[in-house]
């Protein structure tokens, strides 16, 4: 099996780029990318992420490319999914990190420089750490990032697929949106559209019907003629993430919202038509937020650009909170999302999909930008 995102090559550059001799995977979506064992929650059978505190997998990814798989010895179909040849099987924890011991002492380095993720369980870490004082430990979430920011072709595809079910979801929604509907009830629509769509699962299902909570949907709140309603659905499909919001109003569309989205739309569209590779991501944030002063008079509009694959937000790439001082690189992929206060109905906005090109940005996603009104 080839690998999905991982090269070989690049994770090379990148050690040799932190100074690291061997970096150790132990979160199930690092797990993934280094190895493609199937130990993500919406595996076809997730079992390996399940039974993850009990039987743990681990993978250690050497400076000069070679890896290692450590995983449950009952788990007999590792070389169906996995293309490291170099695979272990354990019955508790304590064996997985003798295992991962074992070959930091056999590769000749026990005193030299090891990266961890800061999400690593205290037990493991401890352990490394008390068993090579003598070793250097680095953190090593940048490394991974680093790896994972520049997308593959077969990445590019499953997000691609993702995004696209994602708007099915979204549009069916839409489609069966009437009022008096409840947030069950879309919800129950959200699914099953994507389960028929062949997704695994879905990644966030946010919805605010009016001036409800997005973040809480399914306690029973109705659609009402006149609300602003939104529907951000992120599915996942072998795998990575999309990450796609629309707007949708039954009867009258609020004052103001539409001339609000028109901007927000203005916004992300000026984002899109300027980012390139090579371009400071700080110089694209700092122009962004210049041109929305220039449309609007008075008020503040939140301008996000995150970084989307195995996981749906990444890292921010820009952002009101956290903006990156490198420059887009061609197949990074990423999610523009500009959203507004509105009144008392919480944000409104518009966010879609899009891969940098050599020359651009190409969307990847394909739904009508502006308030859906029924």
């Amino acid at each position: 099996m080839d690998p999905i995102g991982f090269n070989k090559e690049k994770a090379c550059t990148v050690l040799e780029k932190y100074d690291i001799d061997v970096l150790v995977a132990s979160t199930p979506v690092n797990i993934f990318y280094t190895t493609g064992l199937p130990i993500l929650h919406v595996a076809p059978n997730p079992i390996l992420y399940v039974l993850y505190n009990q039987y743990p997998s681990l993978s250690l990814l050497r400076r000069d490319g070679e890896e290692s798989l450590i995983t449950w010895i009952t788990y007999r179909s590792v070389d169906k999914f996995s293309w490291v040849t170099d695979v272990s099987g354990i019955a508790s924890p304590t064996a997985a990190m003798k295992e991962v011991s074992d070959r930091i002492e056999k590769w000749g380095l026990a005193e030299k420089n090891i990266g961890y993720e800061s999400l690593m369980p205290s037990y493991q870490s401890e352990y490394l750490r008390n068993k090579f004082p003598r070793a250097n430990f680095i953190n090593g979430d940048e490394a991974f990032l680093d790896m994972r920011l520049v997308k593959s072709e077969e990445e590019v595809r499953r997000i691609r697929k993702s995004t696209e079910i994602s708007e099915k979801a979204i549009k069916a929604m839409i489609d069966a949106a009437h009022e008096g509907i409840s947030d069950i009830e879309l919800l129950q629509i959200a699914r099953r559209t994507v389960v028929d769509e062949g997704a695994e699962g879905w990644d966030h299902l946010t919805m605010n019907l009016g001036p409800s909570d997005p973040e809480a949907p399914g306690v029973g709140n109705t659609l009402k003629s006149g609300d602003l309603n939104r529907f951000d659905i992120g599915t996942i499909w072998k795998g990575y993430v999309s990450d796609v919001s629309r707007e949708l109003v039954i009867g009258q569309v609020p004052d103001g919202a539409e001339e609000i989205m028109d901007r927000l739309i203005k916004v992300q569209e000026f984002c899109l038509n300027n980012i390139k590779p090579d371009l400071n991501i700080k110089e694209l944030y700092n122009n962004a937020k210049n041109f929305y002063k220039s449309l609007a008079k008075r008020g503040r509009c939140f301008i996000i650009g995150h970084s989307i694959g195995l996981e749906c937000e990444e890292i921010h790439l820009f952002s009101p909170m956290k903006t990156l001082d490198i420059p887009f690189e061609a197949n990074m992929v990423l999610d523009i999302e500009i959203w507004q206060n509105f009144k008392n109905q919480g944000l409104i906005g518009v966010e879609d999909c899009y891969r940098i090109t050599k020359s651009g940005c190409e969307r990847l996603s394909s739904l009508d930008k502006n308030i859906f009104v029924k």
